[in-house]
């Protein structure tokens, strides 16, 4: 069991996490190891607990039989998010269910993603009951239904998610086009993929670009990207809650530092 508490604040989160995972499934199997990570808005990894940028904690529970629990708070030690990944004893495959809450308990998310095909099922609750529902099939396949609207329809997007108008060609054109070579990178040794945040509104425009995984990668790396992302100019489709309202989200695109050797 690894643990790292630096502070009563760590503490007092850790045994609040404790008793909420002990009453959860992850613990119908043997413990085996216990993580816990501090985490940005963004839900990436932060320098420490004491870091500015740091608004979550992530306690994260491995059985001995691979099956894992996770869970992410907030300062106030309200859970957030949850995930459990466990293997499907009739068809051998993957699955990872992620339910995600409101800042009262509410389960607003629940999301059941097969990892063997790669199919995703997200179900959308107001108030306890089920208001929408995505069927993602892979690739740009997409089936929704909002409690709103007349009918299911067909989508290339998960349109609950803000997105790139008419879709990401042009957003990889311009990072192709405009990344530039980093020497210092490639001497060094560092390689990743750098996640930009762009803070979509309710009218499609960008409010915000930040790095999402700041902590993560070396900062020449991180550097030349968000100067990629400012630099880029593009149309955006806004979020859609379940009432078919825009509304506004975080957009992420990846942007891919490797070199040969």
């Amino acid at each position: 069991m690894k643990l790292k508490l630096k502070n009563s604040y760590n503490t007092n989160l850790f045994a609040c996490c404790l008793c909420l995972v002990l009453v959860g499934k992850a613990f119908e199997a043997q413990s085996q190891d216990f993580e816990i990570t501090p985490l940005n808005q963004h839900f990436f990894k932060t320098a420490s607990f004491y870091d500015p940028t740091t608004v979550y904690s992530q306690l994260q529970n491995i059985n001995e039989d691979g099956s894992t629990f996770t869970q992410i708070s907030d300062t106030q030690n309200r859970v957030i998010k949850t995930f459990e990944t466990d293997i499907n004893p009739k068809t051998g495959a993957i699955e990872e269910v992620v339910k995600v809450f409101d800042q009262h308990g509410q389960l607003i998310l629940r999301s059941e993603e097969n990892k063997q095909n790669g199919e995703k099922l997200y179900f959308y609750y107001q108030d306890g009951v089920q208001v929408a529902h995505v069927a993602h099939y892979g690739n740009n396949d997409f089936e929704i239904w909002r409690k709103s609207g007349a009918n299911r329809y067909s989508s290339n997007k998960n349109d609950f998610e803000p997105s790139l108008f008419p879709n990401d060609k042009d957003w990889k054109k311009f990072v192709l086009k405009e990344k530039r070579f980093l020497p210092e990178a490639q001497s060094q040794g560092l390689e990743g993929t750098v996640i930009l945040a762009f803070l979509i509104d309710k009218n499609g425009q960008r409010l915000k670009t930040e790095v999402a995984n700041l902590h993560d990668l070396s900062p020449i790396l991180t550097s030349e990207a968000l100067r990629i992302g400012e630099l880029f100019v593009g149309n955006y489709n806004p979020a859609i809650d379940y009432k078919g309202e825009t509304v506004e989200a975080w957009l992420y695109l990846p942007i891919g530092f490797y070199y040969y050797k």
